[in-house]
């Protein structure tokens, strides 16, 4: 035994592992270390000033880099690539090499690899991908090298999604720190802190997750060795035996809350590490002391990384429980409930999910005009990347969570800004070069309550020709009807003709001197560029497009629109912060009643309500009597009276869903939730609103008791919401407040703007769409809103008398397959790593259905995992299977050429 522990000590000391796992088999406790700094890109300072400062995460860089090149038992784990590429780039060839040694040897671990360590309650599914393929694309780049445990340690919450993603990124476990603290409490005694989960009932997706030990990712309680720390206490001679009694006694109570005898715990804390030398001292002093006497202390400390100890624990073969349900909303303290960020600043939520879905369908748009050979020196993937990367880096769980100080949001929107602006232009440029007009603007225009769109207004009104062309990436949706919605300015006769002269039909509704056009376009995806044009005229008898009236009418709160149900806005009074949200009591109505208006014309039907703080327009189409589109314009919400006010937007129904609803996860599979109920524990009910809040992506949605009716509402960003009452439905959609919630941003919620040379609260415009349908009989319903409203067409006006596109050859054009029934198929192109590359992705988006595939003669297609970086048999090959308690039920497979529903594919594709 002597010698046996002898070899192990000797292993440990001298290195020799180099990341390979110790299958020497000892009856003692057998410890990793995880040396890790939590990086935020983003949060009470700006990405780049924690970069640069003299501690920052440039010093950490570097510090943990010569301490890991000097002694090769020393390892160390690297997160968030936004950071690193800094670094990386400002790197000579020398060091560069020396990197790309530690990593090989297995010294120096990427965790997850995405661009930032993302949120998981707020965030889209598409980008969070993205801002994951952006981190592996790098890594792949550099080093050839391939993340396989995910890092999530710090977002206030867990969602399936992040899960599922996880697994299909080729992961074999992942690592987070916050869940509840009652479901914390009840694990440790179980010894549950490890768990396989299934989130999405294949087993073929399930995925071992690892909740960290007390402190969420810190260092040994007693044992935070950082320069950084005001409070860590050194190691000296006289204390070396207490300290190392201390750290004995804490791993010997940690090991109560696991199975095995292989413990994990994190060194580090946000930002530390910036002198390796110096805290892998003091630590090296205590470990070496308990190392040099196991037959006293029963354990082995070493120095190691997250994959090295999934190895290990791999080797035990221990049958885990299982787990299906997510880890929302998270509390850390039995009444507060971080429910709040789900909708804090809503106007970056906002901005985030519209750029994200016009960077979709950019970066197809600029891969067709690559493949088709039409760029002309006008191609520079310069811009995709900075908006990549301004995107990925938003999607932080301090950003997107608009959990960050206002200056730093500021920061995140101007990254975001200047990247869209850039990648317009270019935009703007490739069409000219399609069309063969010269330097003619071509430009967007998105409005917030504004009444002047000046790319469209300006032109009209002195009589010019308006192009409007339109870019749009669906597939196979020819036929179906959709409407141009375009801001117009008002006393004008317009009128509107498509690329063969025809006039358009459509109808203008004016309210306040602000004018909406409306023109229904049949899809037509043979080309991807189509255009429009707008006139103006001198009498309505040139044009078929005409103005509705409206009809002065009474609404109340008791009033059924549309005869279908009530729409509500109340507001809660509250002691929250950005994160934590904590209301004084139940709802009441907001605004006072003002006026209201009823427009009825062939095409469109809208009411618009207005009260004291809220506009509200709520339209239907075409006689739809089951789809209704509210937009809401939320005026400054007033805090004269010192009071943190969240206001919230309510659907009443007549459906009896018996308490239970359910939220979407990431814009993905639907969660069940029930009011006052947790599937994994009993739960303790001390906050009735805020603990019955969950993240909404994509869409909440009730039904009655025997499925045949339901009622969901979709968001154009990420709010919270709930049902608490039979029937209604109900978001957060603003908040502002009073108080900081002391989580750490040390800054109260208080967005303002400036309108007329006066500060108010911020204002926003935000859009819902509510449906009524059958889940038995029509299943996709829901689906096909989210489709039509990620896949909005892109916009663009420019003034000029006549223009022709080219048309691009379509080289997947029969790839998804054209099936008879409403096709909700995604198809995701961008440049991959060489010229004649492309990362490709299909996803099916039906709920029921499965989408066929026909692959094109004469385009390599090789299959992979999520974010491209290997292929999916080798990771099928190779992956942990891990044995848990999970019962398995019935799965149905697919063959090669078909995409199962909900499902996503991805390929490298050669051209």
């Amino acid at each position: 035994m002597f010698m046996i522990l002898l070899l192990t000590l000797i292993s440990i000391a001298c290195g020799n592992f180099l990341g390979k796992v110790n299958t020497v088999e000892t009856d003692y406790l057998r410890v990793f270390l995880f040396p890790h700094s939590h990086d935020d890109v983003g949060w009470v300072r700006t990405l780049m000033e924690y970069y640069k400062d003299s501690r920052g995460v440039k010093q950490i860089i570097s510090s943990y880099m010569e301490q890991l090149i000097h002694d090769k038992s020393k390892h160390f784990s690297q997160v968030e690539i936004a950071f690193f590429s800094i670094w990386w780039n400002e790197q000579n060839d020398t060091m560069k090499e020396q990197v790309k040694e530690l990593v090989k040897n297995e010294q120096l671990e990427f965790l997850s690899g995405g661009w930032c360590m993302n949120d998981e309650a707020t965030s889209y599914y598409e980008d969070i991908i993205d801002q994951m393929t952006l981190g592996h694309k790098f890594l792949l780049q550099h080093f050839n090298y391939i993340p396989s445990v995910g890092w999530q340690v710090d977002p206030f919450g867990h969602s399936n999604t992040q899960a599922l993603f996880s697994n299909m990124m080729g992961f074999n476990a992942w690592f987070f720190g916050r869940i509840d603290q009652e479901d914390r409490s009840i694990r440790e005694k179980k010894k549950e802190l490890e768990f396989v989960i299934h989130p999405d009932c294949d087993p073929g997706h399930s995925i071992l997750t690892h909740v960290n030990y007390y402190g969420y990712y810190s260092s040994p309680r007693g044992f935070d060795f950082d320069v950084t720390n005001p409070n860590r206490q050194q190691v000296t001679d006289s204390n070396l035996q207490s300290k190392t009694e201390e750290l004995a006694r804490y791993f010997k109570q940690q090991q109560n809350s696991y199975k095995g005898k292989i413990l994990a715990h994190t060194l580090g804390m946000d930002f530390q590490w910036s002198d390796a030398a110096s805290y892998f001292g003091q630590m090296d002093r205590v470990m070496n002391k308990v190392n040099s006497d196991t037959e006293k202390y029963k354990m082995v400390i070493q120095y190691g990384t997250p994959k090295q100890y999934i190895q290990a624990l791999y080797e035990q073969n221990i049958t885990y429980p299982s787990q299906k349900e997510d880890f929302f909303p998270y509390a850390d303290y039995p009444n507060q409930y971080w429910a709040g960020y789900f909708t804090s600043r809503s106007a970056f939520k906002g901005y985030v999910r519209r750029i994200g879905r016009y960077f979709q369908q950019v970066k197809l748009f600029y891969s067709f005009i690559k493949i088709n050979n039409q760029c002309k020196s006008l191609c520079d993937e310069k811009n995709l990347k900075d908006l990549a990367e301004a995107l990925g880096t938003a999607q932080h769980h301090d950003a997107i969570t608009g959990t960050a100080k206002q200056y730093v949001n500021n920061d995140y929107v101007k990254m975001i800004k200047t990247a869209y602006q850039n990648m317009n232009k270019q935009i703007s440029a490739l069409l000219n070069t399609l069309s063969n007009t010269k330097s003619v603007a071509h430009s967007t225009c998105n409005f917030n309550g504004s009444n002047v769109c000046h790319s469209l207004h300006d032109p009209l009104i002195k009589n010019q020709t308006v192009v409007l062309t339109v870019i749009d990436v669906k597939v196979n949706n020819d036929g179906i009807k959709e409407y141009l919605k375009i801001l117009v300015p008002d006393k004008l006769y317009i009128k509107a003709t498509d690329e063969k002269g025809t006039l358009l039909n459509g109808e203008i509704l004016c309210i306040n001197e602000q004018c909406i056009l409306y023109i229904p376009r049949i899809v037509d995806n043979s080309k991807l560029i189509h255009y429009y044009k707008l006139q103006t005229v001198a009498s309505q008898d040139n044009t078929n497009i005409i103005t509705i009236e409206p009809e002065t009418i009474d609404v109340d709160k008791d009033t059924k629109l549309f005869d279908k149900f009530k729409l509500n806005y109340n507001v809660y009074a509250s002691s929250s912060g950005a994160y934590v949200f904590r209301p004084d009591g139940q709802s009441r109505p907001y605004g006072n009643y003002v006026k209201a208006y009823k427009f009825t014309g062939s095409l469109v039907k809208q009411y618009y309500i207005e009260k004291s703080q809220i506009k509200a327009w709520v339209t239907a189409f075409d006689d739809d009597e089951n789809t209704f589109y509210v937009d809401t314009f939320v005026d400054s919400v007033n805090m004269s009276d010192y009071r943190g006010k969240e206001v919230v937007l309510q659907v009443l129904t007549d459906i009896n869903n018996n308490k239970v609803f359910y939220t979407d996860s990431n814009g993905l599979t639907l969660q069940r939730r029930q009011v006052n109920h947790r599937d994994s524990w009993q739960m303790t009910v001390l906050e009735p609103v805020s603990g019955n809040y969950f993240p909404v992506n994509g869409a909440i949605m009730i039904q009655n008791e025997n499925g045949n009716q339901a009622c969901a509402v979709l968001n154009d960003r990420a709010q919270g919401g709930t049902s608490l009452s039979n029937g209604v439905l109900e978001l957060m959609i603003q908040r502002r407040l009073s108080n900081d919630d002391n989580k750490g941003v040390f800054e109260r919620l208080d967005e303002q703007e400036e309108v007329d040379n006066k500060k108010v609260g911020m204002r926003q415009m935000m859009s819902h769409t509510i449906v009524f349908y059958n889940p038995k009989s029509e299943s996709n319903n829901l689906r096909q809103l989210q489709y039509q409203q990620d896949l909005k067409p892109l916009m663009y006006f420019s003034t000029q008398d006549q223009i022709e596109y080219q048309k691009l050859e379509n080289k997947f054009e029969n790839f998804i397959e054209k099936q008879s029934d409403y096709n909700l198929c995604k198809f995701y192109i961008e440049p991959w790593l060489t010229e004649n590359q492309y990362l490709v992705r299909v996803h099916n988006l039906r709920e029921e259905g499965i989408q066929k595939l026909k692959f094109p003669s004469g385009l390599q297609f090789k299959e992979t995992t999520l974010t491209g970086n290997q292929e999916l048999k080798t990771w099928e090959q190779n992956r942990y299977k891990w044995t848990d308690t999970y019962v398995k039920e019935t799965q149905e497979t697919y063959d090669e050429d078909q995409v199962g529903p909900m499902k996503i594919r991805t390929w490298i594709v050669t051209i």
